[in-house]
Order: C-alpha cells, then structure tokens, then sequence
C-alpha cells in the first residue's frame, strides 16, 4: 500500500532536497558498511556514508517546492504501478576520481528490473515537466566521499583509487538484495544535525501484479 512514513507531501513553497531511491534493510546496509569500512581502513581521509543512509539513488530531483514534491510523487507512484519487484547483485567496489578526492561505490554485477524501472521513472518525470539527469545511468550504492588514498608501502607512492578497490573487492562475498518498493526521499540536516535521508513516500513495485 502506498503510504506516506514520517512526513506529509509538502502542499506550501517550502523547498526540499529530493530523489527516488531503492532502499535496503538493515541487515544489508550492515553488510555495506563493512565494505566501506574496509576501504575506509585503507584511506588517508574520507566521509563514510552513515550506515542508516546507504541506498541506491534511481533519479535525484535537486530542490523542489511543494508543487514539484507533489508532481515527484505523482511519478513515483505511476512508475511503480508498471514496474515489477527489482532483484539486485551488488558485487565490487568501483571509484570515481577526483582530485579533490574520489568517491568509493559498490557496483551492480547483476539486475533484474532494475534499468526497466528507472528508464520508467525517467519517463514519467520528463512527462511532469522534473528535472532528469541526461549522463547514462550508473547504478551503484555511494559508500565513501572525498576518499584520498594512504600512502603506499614504498615511500612516497600513493595507491591508485580503484587499486585500493580492486583489492578490498576479492575478499567481498556478494550481496542479493530484492526490493518490494521505491521511495521519494528528501536529504536534509535535522535541527542542524547530521545529514539524514528521510523516506516521504514509498510505492510497492506492482507491475508484475498488473500483468498476471
């Protein structure tokens, strides 16, 4: 049943931080975090993605009003009407360089509805007139942030990003994961405090009931 968690749909001006996402239970954001924290251990500084926040980001919207919330969710809610459960296989860990400091992910090895489902949400955002972003989609769950290297065993020698991946990656077993439903989350600091990623509504994937 579609259903609304902690927080009305905004009817005001008042703007949020939105996008749809896949979230896991906590038994798998624990599995995440330890492959995070194996990198971590391997890195000179880093920001660590809170365990409680470690999802997997379909379609990230930006700030939105009320009006565009309300349009989000109208997306959200017609996309999971034609898209089944989504199966996912999450396996090594991948990077995106920066020189300010690189991003340290867990990548998709296998899918079933996965691309079905964002290319539909997509759909139905362009539709409603939201913001979708145009590069390919890349699923993977972001674990670390401005990651920067320790120094390597010979002196002055940094490992390589992805070397440090690569090698924490042949010691993770794999994760399966199913998700029943998709999200509408908003990104935000509450009272000033950490960054948390609040659940505004969340849909059940029915499609497969649709098509029986």
């Amino acid at each position: 049943m579609e259903h609304a968690e902690n927080h009305q749909l905004s009817a005001d001006q008042t703007q949020k931080r939105l996008f749809i996402a896949l979230r896991f239970s906590e038994e798998e954001q624990e599995a995440l975090a330890r492959s995070r924290d194996a990198v971590l251990k391997r890195l000179r500084s880093g920001r660590p993605t809170p365990t409680t926040n470690i999802h997997l980001t379909m379609a990230f919207l930006g700030m939105l009003d009320g009006a565009g919330e309300q349009r989000a969710a109208e997306a959200l809610r017609s996309a999971a009407r034609e898209c089944g459960p989504v199966s996912l296989s999450l396996g090594d860990l991948g990077a995106f360089e920066h020189r300010r400091g690189g991003i340290v992910w867990r990548g998709v090895s296998q899918q079933e509805g996965l691309l079905a489902l964002q290319q539909t949400l997509v759909r139905e955002l362009a539709a409603r007139e939201l913001p979708v972003d145009e590069k390919p989609f890349v699923p993977h769950v972001t674990l670390v942030r401005s990651a920067r290297p320790a120094k390597g065993l010979v002196a002055n020698a940094t490992p390589d990003l992805q070397l440090i991946c690569d090698e924490v990656s042949r010691g993770l077993p794999s994760l399966q994961t199913r998700h029943t439903e998709v999200a509408l989350m908003w990104s935000h600091h509450p009272e000033g405090g950490q960054l948390t990623y609040t659940p505004i509504l969340t849909a059940p994937l029915r499609g497969s009931e649709h098509r029986a």
